[in-house]
Parts: C-alpha cells; structure tokens; sequence
C-alpha cells in the first residue's frame, strides 16, 4: 500500500485567509518550511534557516535554493525558481532526500482573477500524469485546471503508481485561482537489496530507408507545442517523468523534432540542447 502523505493546509496572514490568504497589495510574502532543517538562499543570498517567514519582498520570480543540514546521509540540496504575487503568501515545504525521485514537496499559491466573484484550482505534478481526486471525486490528471470551484475548505489527492500518495487540504476564496504544485515521492521497489524503477516501454522510431535498403532522405520535422492548464510544458532529460527538469517551453512554440518514443518527443528546445517532451501536449507541422 502507498504511503499517504498527509497535509492540512491553512494559510492565514494578518486575519486574512490566502488559499487562501491575502494581503493588501503591497509586498509578497513566502513561508517555508523543510525536513530536516535547512539554509534558506533567495536570489543567491543567505536569509537564514527554515521555517523561515518574510513579508518584505517585490512581486516577480526569485531563485530559491534550499540547502539541508548535514547529516549521516547525504541530502541533495535543491532549487526552483518561484513566482511572488503582490499581496499573496506563498507557502513552500519540501521534504529532502539522498535521491531527487524520493524527495516530495508541495508550493501553494494564489493567482488573482479578472473577476472577483470567480474561483479556479490549478494543479501541477511531478511526475507529470498523476491521478487527481476533488473532494473524492475523480478530477483526470495533473497538469489540471478546474474553474467554479466551490467556496470554503476542500481536499485535493494527487496520487501515481509507485509514489507516495499526497493529500492536501486548501480554502477556496473568490477571485483568486489557487496553485498546487506537487513533488511526489518514489516508493522504490527492491529486489534482494537492489533499487529498481519502473520506466515506460519505448518503441524506437524506424529509420526510413530507399531502394535496396539504403538509408533514405528525411526531411525535417517539426512539432508546436500545444496549450497547456500551467501555460508552459516541461523539458526533461531522459524520457521518463521522473528525470531531471532542463527546461521550461511555452505553447504555440515551434521545435525540431530528433527522435520519437512511447509518449515522448526529443526536441532541440535550444541550439545545441535537446530534452525530452510529453507527446500529449505536441503536435506535429
């Protein structure tokens, strides 16, 4: 049976409930906290140890890397780089690891909507494709959007074979668009003492050929990126959705085509880069 990672969200600031939790518009605020404790580098500066707390900062994106006290194991430290809201309280945990497939994590955020009596539930994964549950009813998979969203306190599960289900309990308010971005935690099989992990099946791409078998000429394929629930799709380096993240592309994007495998494309997404991407949000020119 799946481990089940419980956690009980209530995000209140100064009286005001974000996620819900709201500030006026003036600073952005991020609360962190880690297990075990960690150093907290925002912008490439130390601002202390976890749980941290500030309320001081300007909206944009900062680059946050979290480093784990040392320990008998050996931690992999970890980055991100996350968008502040004027106004709005970020939350950030992360559970650390000596692998980045066991690690977990969750961000939670607010994003404001044109209109003020609208409510919506983003909900990101990682891996990519993981089972999503709405108050206990079967939503699809993650990355997910759900708009009219009911008022007041929900649970959301996000769950996948082979890693720790994750429940998380939020407070819908009008006009903001709740963010749930989830690391689940791979549950490792072992065989006498062996880690092993489960990897899809791939069908290698046939090359083309010519008269009497000798290697044709094809010409270059393309691929557009679709739209997406995020607003970007992410480009990894192995084709599998536990592998390292390289890169971040935006929908109606154009991109050479290098290779293709069960659900997966390899793309050069920039000159003398190439990752792999979710054939589910590409489509061939």
């Amino acid at each position: 049976m799946l481990r089940k990672i419980f956690l009980i969200t209530m995000l209140i600031f100064s009286g005001l409930t974000l996620s819900g939790c709201s500030l006026k518009k003036t600073p952005a605020a991020i609360q962190i906290t880690t297990s075990p404790v960690s150093d907290v580098f925002i912008d490439g500066n130390s601002v202390g140890k976890t749980p941290y707390y500030g309320n001081n900062y300007k909206e944009g994106e900062i680059t946050l890397k979290l480093i784990p006290e040392s320990s008998a194991e050996s931690l992999l430290p970890w980055e991100t780089k996350i968008k502040l809201n004027s106004g709005v309280l970020t939350l950030v945990d992360r559970n650390f690891s000596t692998s980045e497939t066991a690690a977990s994590g969750q961000i939670l955020s607010l994003e404001k909507l044109k209109d003020s009596k609208q409510t919506s539930l983003s909900i990101i994964s990682d891996p990519d494709v993981s089972l999503v549950k709405f108050d206990g009813e079967l939503k699809g998979f993650a990355p997910i959007s759900i708009d009219g969203v009911g008022l007041g306190d929900h649970e959301v599960i996000i769950s996948k074979d082979e890693f720790a289900e994750k429940k998380v309990k939020v407070k819908i308010v009008a006009g903001y668009r709740l963010i749930i971005n989830v690391k689940l935690s791979g549950i490792a099989n072992a065989t006498e003492g062996v880690e092993t992990q489960v990897e899809p099946q791939v069908t290698p791409t046939p090359k083309p050929t010519g008269p009497l078998g000798t290697p044709g000429v094809q010409a270059e394929t393309y691929v557009i990126i679709s739209e997406t629930p995020t607003g970007w799709l992410r480009v990894r380096q192995e084709p599998n959705t536990t592998s390292v993240e390289v890169a971040k592309i935006n929908p109606k994007e154009k991109f050479l085509l290098l290779e293709e495998k069960l659900g997966w494309y390899k793309i050069e997404y920039k000159t003398g880069s190439q990752g792999w991407i979710s054939s589910s949000y590409a489509v061939k020119e």
